[in-house]
């Protein structure tokens, strides 16, 4: 699913949204992948969650209501407000979610069973792994409402595009426009590689193209 996207990775889209004028779009760097070959592409499917020690009937309550209203090709994208001791996402819920057709998780936090994910092919982006569960340590408050997720305001439903190099939020409103433009540069640096690597001048070139 959005397969059109693969082509393209995440400094590409960020350089097309710089553009723009929207250059506050990429994550803090401290959000990685699980597995280096791990990609994310699609709308987001939002989640804030907060530290909270107090019992709950129900900790999990909001994730499941999260999974009942996800499509396939969403991406679970996790608000964790800070809170950065126990894993609100594991193998189980990842299981569950590819069975839907959710094959992404983003998070600011952590996330458990990490092996188990990597082994499955689930693509997992977060800030660190952790054996401890979220009950009792961590509540997901509210769904498909805008939270702010690494830095950046993630409404629902704006595209996330996430390799090796970081994590892309790419308004929904821009994204035919980001995604036209960054084909139209892919093509001009596919020119621009290919007469570097025969020896031309760096300056040459992008004084010709004006990409680098």
């Amino acid at each position: 699913m959005y397969d059109e996207w693969k082509p393209i990775y995440s400094a590409l889209v960020t350089d097309i949204m710089d553009q723009l004028g929207y250059r506050d779009q990429a994550m803090t760097p401290d959000i990685r992948p699980s597995r280096p070959d791990a990609f994310i592409a699609g709308p987001a499917l939002t989640i804030d969650a907060y530290a909270d020690a107090s019992p709950d009937p129900d900790p999990y309550g909001q994730i499941f209501t999260a999974y009942d209203q996800a499509s396939p090709g969403d991406v679970f994208v996790i608000a964790t407000n800070g809170e950065e001791r126990s894993g609100l996402w594991g193998e189980l819920l990842s299981t569950a979610a590819q069975a839907r057709g959710v094959e992404s998780v983003l998070t600011d936090g952590l996330v458990r069973d990490v092996r188990q994910m990597n082994a499955m092919g689930y693509h997992c982006f977060c800030k660190g792994y952790s054996p401890l569960d979220s009950a009792g340590r961590i509540l997901a408050k509210t769904i498909n409402q805008p939270i702010t997720c690494g830095g950046v305001q993630v409404q629902p439903g704006d595209f996330i595009l996430a390799d090796y190099d970081g994590v892309a939020v790419i308004p929904a409103a821009i994204k035919g426009e980001v995604h036209k433009k960054a084909m139209e540069k892919l093509a001009g640096e596919n020119v621009v590689r290919d007469e570097l690597a025969a020896g031309q001048s760096p300056r040459e070139v992008f004084d010709r193209y004006g990409i680098l």
